[in-house]
């Protein structure tokens, strides 16, 4: 893993989500749910799916409710609970992870 390449990826995507949050807008699909690691979206025929975005799809308040009453379950067949969050919420959680990613990742290039 070249570390100056993941910083600077890093640094982009924070830049992003930050751009993403920076304006507060009403919007009709607001939510965001994530099962485990992962966060739900549709196919391009809305059948319902987990993946790993980094702009994860956005729900209205009657398809999360639709999407909670499905079960999900991991590779060991233990059901996950989805979690909602706002679109604000979801982004400010993953800012945060970056940033102490980024001072772990910092800290390493001066150990070098």
């Amino acid at each position: 893993m070249n570390i100056k390449n993941t910083i600077k990826e890093l640094e982009e995507r924070m830049k992003s989500y930050i751009s993403e949050i920076a304006y507060p807008c009403l919007e009709n699909t607001p939510y965001i749910v994530e099962v485990g690691a992962l966060t739900v979206g549709t196919t391009d025929t809305g059948v319902v799916i987990v993946e790993n975005r980094n702009f994860p799809m956005q729900f209205s308040k009657s398809a999360v409710n639709s999407i909670l009453s499905m079960t999900f379950r991991n590779c060991n067949d233990v059901v996950v609970t989805p979690v909602v969050y706002r679109k604000n919420q979801w982004y400010s959680k993953q800012i945060e992870s970056i940033t102490r990613v980024l001072e772990v990742f910092r800290q390493k290039m001066e150990e070098l």
